[in-house]
């Protein structure tokens, strides 16, 4: 079991030196592609155990992006670390929204999510 555990701080550390390394790169690119932030998302089961760790950078005429709930995530917890309130719409997957919600730019929050549904996270346009 420490073994796993070990496992995934490597992965938690892997993705936050990516995320360090993704604000650093967004830093040095010219002002037409520079990005408006990332976004982390953390799924995590029941127990509060570490399902997914995924990060996505918003860039300028990108609204929207999708992340899928995975088998087990009963936690969708989201940082957002764009300069734009996000708004996540939990859908079916027949595209049917199960509820909505938002994040303020720079703050973070946690939605209850069911497997096999899929999470829309749209930024308005600007």
């Amino acid at each position: 079991m420490r073994r796993t555990t070990g496992r995934r701080r490597a992965v938690a550390m892997a993705a936050v030196a990516l995320l360090a390394g993704a604000a650093a790169a967004t830093g040095t690119a010219a002002p037409a592609v520079a990005a408006t932030g990332d976004v982390l998302v953390v799924q995590k089961d029941a127990a509060g155990n570490l399902v997914t760790l995924q990060t996505f950078l918003f860039l300028p005429g990108i609204t929207e992006q999708t992340d899928g709930v995975q088998a087990g995530a009963t936690q969708f917890a989201v940082t957002n670390l764009t300069n734009r309130t996000l708004t996540l719409t939990e859908k079916t997957p027949a595209g049917v929204p199960v509820h909505s919600a938002t994040v303020a730019a720079g703050a973070s929050a946690t939605f209850a999510v069911t497997g096999g549904d899929n999470v829309a996270l749209t930024a308005p346009p600007g």
